[in-house]
């Protein structure tokens, strides 16, 4: 008998893509850059991990650098929903895309 297959109680509209990239971002009133590492990516939201302690609820603009050259930059305007306390003081940020920035 085979066992369950992964990701059948995902209730997720869309699909979760693994993204590990750098990622730079800024509160939209603040020059202040943070720095982080993406985990994944959809087309409503994006996990990553960063140094910087953030608070639901926030929005901040970001900018994920593709490992390529050949790919653009994602720019995005996101809102913190959940920011989790993770290994050697980082944090694992989980936020929902608000729009999508032109260059």
């Amino acid at each position: 008998m085979l066992g369950p297959m992964l990701g059948t109680n995902d209730k997720r509209t869309f699909t979760r893509i693994g993204a590990e990239c750098e990622m730079t971002f800024t509160r939209p009133d603040s020059n202040e850059l943070g720095h982080g590492k993406s985990v994944n990516l959809s087309a409503a939201g994006i996990l990553f991990q960063t140094q910087e302690q953030l608070t639901a609820g926030i929005s901040l603009e970001i900018c994920v650098k593709p490992i390529s050259d050949i790919t653009p930059p994602l720019n995005a305007l996101i809102e913190v929903i959940r920011v989790v306390p993770i290994d050697d003081g980082h944090f694992e940020v989980a936020a929902v895309i608000q729009g999508i920035k032109g260059e």
